[in-house]
């Protein structure tokens, strides 16, 4: 799994057109992480600083990428990376994505690998992953298929407004 440090990656200014003085900021990493997420391989988390009201954001996440802001006043995105990563059975198998070097330093110390936010955006641009074949243009891409939580809220949200025949 991929967990990014969102703003630092954003600020490190290694993903062209992506900067922390627009407003959709957050909207175009999580969108330009979705595209190049089955060239990753893994499973990507963005950490983004002061969220309201905090928590894992249903909007901005899909494909792949599960968008997380850290709670407004109470923490920062470097404490919720810490926290996702001392959760984590297999912490070796966890590429922290930053610059910071505190954060980097913490992250080590807890078993997990750490890449610099230039690294990650080259491995993110490669044209495909080693030992993947690329797919021909006649072959289209299968649409991600949802998971059951996904399934369940949608079936949630949806059947709020309809009431049982009487």
């Amino acid at each position: 799994m991929y967990l990014i440090d969102g703003h630092n990656l954003i600020g490190s200014n290694a993903i062209p057109g992506i900067r922390l003085d627009q407003e959709d900021d957050e909207a175009r990493l999580v969108d330009w992480l979705r595209a190049r997420q089955p060239r990753l391989g893994q499973s990507v988390v963005v950490v983004f600083d002061s969220g309201i009201p905090g928590g894992i954001s249903h909007a901005l996440s899909g494909g792949g990428v599960t968008a997380i802001f850290a709670a407004q006043q109470r923490h920062r995105a470097d404490a919720v990376i810490l926290k996702r990563v001392q959760g984590e059975l297999l912490r070796g198998h966890v590429t922290v994505v930053t610059n910071d070097r505190v954060l980097s330093e913490a992250v080590r110390g807890l078993g997990a690998r750490v890449m610099r936010a230039q690294e990650f955006v080259r491995i993110a641009e490669k044209r495909r992953v080693k030992g993947r074949k690329r797919r021909s243009a006649s072959r289209p891409k299968p649409e991600p298929k949802p998971s059951k939580r996904e399934i369940e809220e949608w079936l949630a949200l949806f059947q709020q407004g309809k009431r049982e025949p009487d």
